[in-house]
């Protein structure tokens, strides 16, 4: 597998509607702000494409080394037209976006290569001049050349990316528990919790992580900022230190540290107040309840908040009364974009003996066709054994084609509804139900669900 490294820069002009652009592709190199300019405005215009502030001197230098230190792949889009008076500089991108390598969970200790896509902006004023499309289209031919299975990103905006063909592929849920009267639960929990040091937090939390992460369907690996985030030492958010984010670790019956939580409290009126979780990690689901004890049998504590839990979380059904565990909001985390199909089927794993064959239809080209999954052998194996038959969607085009049965296919899907099946976040039939899946009957439906389906719901908690 290859990629071009992030130290290489590459440029190109184009025009649109009237206006010049140059696209460029470079990386942050070992220097500190003076020594990396084109980063350093890139930064600026992240920050400002979110309606973050402006980023501090320390928050550029931190972003700086983790940028280096991952290898990301910075893109940015530049103005060649002349700069008004008062209007930002032609040193500003009129657009970022970045990318770099990691690696998604598909079951335990089965992990697939990912290309990771952030930081993606246009300024409003320059929209709707093929900037994404030209930045995402050169990105994901990079990483499909490169030989990526399989591309991720997280999105603010759900509408975007469903024509680059990117599937809602994890959820999560943002969810309160009662606390006032502490945690009650249905059976004893496991190990203990002590109130613990942000710092050594800091040192302990990536081990911890990296346990999750191998057993966890849906986990992606994250970058070296997350741990001084957890630990409070610094908020890329603030661009501060955060003192007032406190830590407490769980402990085996050996003495093993086998998880964290971080956590904030929200003072209300009075003494009394909510917690915040930053984040909260176990391989473990029965840690990661009695790390939820802990939090809730803390003092003056009416309610804990956690914005990042799963979506069939045991710790509700572990509970007395799951009317104290309410669900506030449901959410996609990952959105998944299948480049190879052979390959990224051919890694996932499988629990049932069926043959079905697929037809894909990817207006960017990189996983259309029809391929066959059988699983009915010792090894599962999956091939492409020809291409679909074009349609007028596909003549004029269209982003988003629409999906026909052809012969000799049992299904037909766009390729974003694969990424929303691929780690079991959703059931076939429902996709079906939605229109969104075409079947030859019902038998290749079950087929299909019962091929694509997983023990576990997928989790991911590393936003990014």
């Amino acid at each position: 597998m290859t990629t071009h490294p992030a130290h290489e820069p590459r440029s190109e002009q184009y025009n649109a509607k009237g206006n010049a652009y140059q696209v460029k592709t470079f990386g942050a190199g070992t220097g500190g702000i003076d020594e990396n300019s084109e980063a350093v405005e890139w930064l600026r215009a992240v920050s400002q494409g979110f309606h973050g502030p402006e980023p501090s001197k320390e928050s550029l230098e931190k972003d700086l080394v983790w940028l280096n230190g991952e290898g990301v792949r910075l893109r940015a889009v530049y103005s060649q037209d002349p700069v008004p008076r008062a209007a930002l500089g032609d040193e500003r991108p009129v657009a970022t976006y970045c990318s770099w390598n990691s690696s998604l969970t598909l079951g335990a200790d089965i992990q697939l290569p990912a290309w990771l896509v952030s930081e993606v902006t246009v300024r409003p004023t320059h929209a709707r001049r093929g900037i994404l499309r030209r930045m995402m289209t050169a990105d994901l031919t990079e990483a499909h050349d490169a030989g990526f299975p399989i591309a991720a990103l997280t999105a603010s905006e759900a509408t975007i990316y469903g024509r680059f063909g990117f599937g809602a592929g994890t959820f999560n849920t943002s969810v309160a528990v009662a606390a006032e009267s502490g945690l009650k639960l249905k059976a004893p929990s496991v190990g203990r919790v002590e109130m613990a040091d942000n710092q050594a937090v800091a040192q302990l939390a990536p081990h911890v992580f990296e346990e999750f992460h191998k057993l966890t369907p849906g986990s992606l690996t994250r970058t070296s900022k997350w741990w001084d985030y957890v630990s409070g030492q610094f908020d890329w958010h603030t661009g501060k230190a955060d003192p007032e984010i406190r830590t407490a670790v769980h402990y085996d019956e050996n003495e093993r540290a086998d998880g964290y939580v971080s956590y904030k409290f929200v003072r209300g009126n009075g003494f009394k107040g909510t917690l915040d979780v930053v984040d909260l990690v176990s391989p473990s689901a029965q840690v990661r309840i009695a790390l939820w004890e802990y939090l809730c049998g803390l003092d003056l504590v009416t309610e804990v908040r956690h914005p990042n839990a799963q979506m069939e979380d045991p710790l509700m059904w572990g509970m007395v009364d799951m009317a104290d565990y309410e669900v506030r909001k449901r959410y996609e985390r990952l959105w998944l974009r299948i480049l190879d199909p052979v390959a990224a089927l051919s890694a996932r794993p499988y629990r049932s003996h069926r043959k079905v064959t697929v037809s894909l239809v990817d207006s960017l080209g990189f996983a259309d066709g029809l391929y066959t999954i059988d699983t009915t052998g010792d090894q599962p194996v999956v091939e492409r054994v020809g291409d679909r038959p074009r349609t007028d969607d596909d003549a004029a085009g269209k982003s988003m084609p629409r999906v026909e049965l052809p012969d000799g296919a049992d299904v037909a899907m766009n390729i974003d509804a694969l990424g929303s099946l691929y780690l079991g976040a959703v059931k076939a039939s429902t996709l079906y139900y939605a229109g969104l899946i075409k079947v030859r009957d019902l038998a290749a439906l079950d087929d299909l669900q019962s091929l694509m389906s997983t023990s576990d719901h997928p989790y991911c908690i590393s936003p990014f």
